[in-house]
């Protein structure tokens, strides 16, 4: 099972587990705890997992619309990796790394957590509706639509997706809708 078709199932037991798909929500049920620190321009957010306690971290510099799109990249950190985590923590200079798997598994737990099938296929429905327009009606960036895309594409959706994100589309400044 490639890890494209694991991350949907995990995000629907989750999601049904707790009744939303509300990143902050899901961590607060899973009695993971939010930290908000300015962490300069450099670093937006990071998982590690301490003591048995596991953190998020998010810069407080980062608006609401990105507060939530980076809880959900780190949850999924949280859940696809926590194994990880816990053995050596994920280190700032790899966060962002567009080589290294997690950042790509994370960045797609997070699209599938934050864009439900249903609002995508609503919006497909309407015509005049671009890609673009849709992640503004979503409160997404695109490259996190990009990733829904994939996902739904290998799901058998007959949709094709733009690919203009890469993994690292995090690091960069998400304008604020």
């Amino acid at each position: 099972m490639s890890n494209v078709d694991f991350i949907p199932e995990k995000v629907d037991r989750i999601t049904r587990k707790f009744n939303t798909r509300d990143p902050f929500e899901i961590c607060k049920n899973m009695d993971m705890h939010i930290h908000y620190k300015d962490l300069g321009n450099a670093l937006k957010a990071y998982y590690f997992y301490q003591s048995r306690i596991k953190n998020i971290i998010i810069n407080s510099r980062s608006g609401t619309i990105v507060r939530r799109i980076l809880c959900a990249h780190e949850l999924g950190h949280a859940v696809l990796h926590g194994n990880l985590a816990a053995m050596r923590g994920f280190q700032e200079l790899e966060l962002f790394d567009t080589l290294i798997p997690t950042e790509y598994e994370a960045n797609l737990f997070a699209a599938e957590l934050i864009i439900s099938d249903e609002e995508i296929l609503d919006l497909l429905n309407d015509k005049d509706k671009s890609f673009f327009s849709m992640a503004k009606e979503l409160y997404v960036p695109a490259e996190l639509l990009d990733f829904k895309f994939r996902v739904l594409k290998h799901k058998g959706l007959r949709i094709e997706s733009p690919y203009i994100a890469q993994s690292n589309f995090l690091k960069n400044d998400i304008p604020e809708h």
